[in-house]
């Protein structure tokens, strides 16, 4: 039996739609408490990144509402936002045809319960992901530089081939490499992943097996 695992951000969605998601939503509650205009917040916000909240709040300081705000209450909502994003092209037909094929299906994925379960329901990933599928972090104890997640695949799903699917050569396939996983990048084609891909920087254990431009291309 084959199990094919996928990274959640620049994989199976891009990241920055989810940052543009919680901008928004700042963008909008800043909008509604001031009267000034969301459109020219939100892109205050972007274009000010990492400070945009700082570089907003400057912005609106003569603004009446403008006090209720902080930057510390602006992340807040950022992290707290129901997102708005949706699936790589190909990525809902790949998960599903592998499903049909009879693969087993697991989740690897980084970060915080409270930030990639939002992004699991959003994408409505529930539908391909069984709820022991899906390996986060936080939740397992240990992130894709450990032996953790990949012993969890490994031991809890009786399969004997391994793939696992993902975009950073920091850390998404040195230890499945080690483990003689076969390992797969999605190659950044627009160039928007949050972690540039510079395959020549890396170490060859870093490097994955198979450089693929869609998702399409698994099957």
């Amino acid at each position: 039996m084959t199990l094919i695992a996928f990274d959640l951000d620049d994989t199976l969605y891009k990241e920055m739609t989810y940052v543009a998601s919680g901008y928004r939503t700042v963008a909008r509650e800043l909008a509604e408490a001031t009267g000034a205009d969301a459109d020219t917040l939100f892109k205050i916000i972007s274009d000010n990144r990492p400070l945009g909240f700082e570089a907003a709040l400057e912005y609106l300081r003569d603004y009446p509402g403008v006090e209720k705000f902080s930057v510390d209450s602006m992340i807040e909502s950022y992290r707290a936002h129901v997102p708005d994003i949706s699936l790589q092209p190909h990525a809902e037909d790949t998960l599903r045809r592998l499903k049909e094929q009879g693969a087993t299906l697991v989740l690897i994925t980084d970060g915080s319960t409270r930030h990639q379960r939002a992004k699991i329901r959003a994408l409505g990933l529930e539908r391909f992901f069984a709820p022991e599928a899906i390996l986060i972090s936080e939740e397992t104890g240990g992130d894709k530089t450990t032996d953790v997640p990949w012993t969890i695949a490994e031991t809890r799903f009786g399969c004997n081939r391994f793939v696992y699917v993902g975009d950073n050569l920091s850390k998404d396939f040195r230890l499945p490499n080690m483990r003689g996983w076969r390992t797969v990048m999605l190659r950044d084609t627009d160039g928007t992943n949050v972690f540039p891909q510079q395959p020549d920087n890396w170490a060859a254990e870093n490097r994955p097996s198979l450089t693929i431009d869609s998702l399409k291309h698994l099957i």
